[in-house]
């Protein structure tokens, strides 16, 4: 079939996906001068936002708004500055400052919501060039020597388009990873979350969002603009399956961070919509290229909530794909080395972190080693540092483990304690 059957001009870049990752994409491919088409399955409302989210965009994230056209989103009208604070079973990680790193007291991270930041993000893709198409299902895609068809259908029937290159940026349940064979490996999460906002809650000093370790639960308080705070509890599942009804389970939500010593106090809290929740979410973790189609956000790596890296990962990975493609052509060796590129970037950024998250969702942990570890960080005010450089994502895992092994030999040879 010739190209002036198709039904719309090629495209460079077809997305499908229109969320984070997706925008994000069509951002930096539209800023190389892309002609960007995003195909998303939903009717999208210009207002219409992601709720089940902590809303915790990490500090290695916040320098990936401004080349989205999205600094202004920094501002306190549309986010709150914060900074992690843990209380751990051995003791409180926190350090002084604003930035999680003491050089730099810009790097912070913000409680950004997704009412907030889900329609900026479409809206800059629109201004970098791109092309909406909504309601629209990629129903099979087929490669050639010049490029790809897309078969699609929407409620006027199919339609036909043709890109250079395909992105897959359609969320967990990625339907080009079944087109494709891009088979997700599951990995179990042990524990349920209950999410919900709420007035009346003080925000702590500082706007600091507070992590509270207890028992193998992990109760998270997220101060938001207007003096609103999320609520957020990852817990056993066993602990909230009796929380039936949601006057009940709003009640015992409410006492169990009412119960906690360390937690904002919650006595005049006000609920603004019933809790919102998952009982079972588990980790996916697909190949980042599949059949000459890279895969960014969910699609790729769809992770236990409990660790927040929704957000940026899906940021980072649209940078980490757009990085690959800069100063390559979209012809047939541009585009072999562009996915080569890529695979190699997402497999040394974001899949170490992927590993330790995925260990983390399992709370078959021996309590006994855990508290010395905490014991440990706390004590050691460089290696509290390091933690938090690790839980906001910007150090690798392993070089956490170097610095944690140097903090063992310190504690052990009579070093910093607490």
């Amino acid at each position: 079939m010739s190209t002036e059957e198709y039904d719309d001009a090629p495209l460079d870049v077809a997305v499908v996906g229109g969320s984070l990752a997706g925008c994000a994409t069509a951002v930096h491919f539209g800023t190389m001068g892309y002609r960007v088409a995003v195909f998303e399955k939903k009717a999208t409302p210009e207002a219409y936002h992601k709720q089940l989210c902590t809303h915790f965009v990490q500090p290695h994230t916040v320098p990936l708004l401004a080349p989205l056209g999205l600094a202004h989103l920094r501002e306190p009208s549309w986010s709150v500055a914060t900074k992690a604070v843990f209380v751990t079973p051995g003791g409180v990680v926190e350090t002084p400052g604003t930035g999680y790193d003491p050089e730099r007291p810009d790097s912070y991270a913000l409680n950004l919501e997704r009412r907030v930041l889900d329609p900026a993000i479409r809206e800059s893709a629109r201004r970098h060039g791109a092309r909406f198409v909504e309601a629209t299902s990629v129903e099979a895609v087929e490669r050639d020597a010049s490029g790809w068809t897309l078969e699609t259908r929407n409620e006027s029937g199919p339609r036909r388009y043709r890109a250079r290159l395909i992105v897959a940026a359609d969320g967990r349940r990625s339907r080009l990873a079944g087109l494709l064979g891009n088979e997700a490996e599951s990995r179990p999460n042990e524990r349920a979350a209950l999410f919900g906002y709420f007035r009346g809650i003080p925000a702590p000093a500082e706007n600091r969002s507070v992590f509270v370790m207890n028992d193998r639960d992990l109760a998270c308080s997220y101060p938001l603009v207007d003096g609103r705070t999320e609520l957020v509890l990852f817990a056993e599942k066993s602990r909230v399956e009796g929380w039936r009804g949601a006057d009940g389970r709003m009640q015992e939500f409410l006492k169990y961070f009412d119960g906690l010593p360390d937690a904002p106090p919650v006595a005049d809290a006000v609920p603004e919509g019933p809790l919102l929740g998952y009982g079972d979410y588990p980790s996916l973790i697909r190949r980042p290229v599949a059949g000459s189609v890279p895969f960014v956000g969910d699609a790729a790596l769809s992770l236990d909530a409990m660790s927040g890296v929704g957000c940026g990962f899906a940021l980072l990975s649209a940078q980490l794909l757009a990085h690959a493609f800069a100063g390559r052509a979209l012809d047939a060796e541009g585009v072999r080395d562009g996915l080569e590129d890529y695979r190699q970037r997402f497999e040394k950024t974001l899949l170490p972190h992927a590993e330790g998250i995925c260990g983390d969702s399992l709370v078959d942990k021996d309590e006994a080693t855990r508290r010395r570890m905490f014991e440990t960080i706390c004590g050691n005010p460089e290696l509290s540092r390091q933690y938090l450089a690790l839980t906001g994502r910007m150090v690798l895992p392993a070089e956490f483990q170097r610095a944690f092994m140097r903090g063992l030999m310190a504690r052990g040879s009579g070093g910093a304690r607490k």
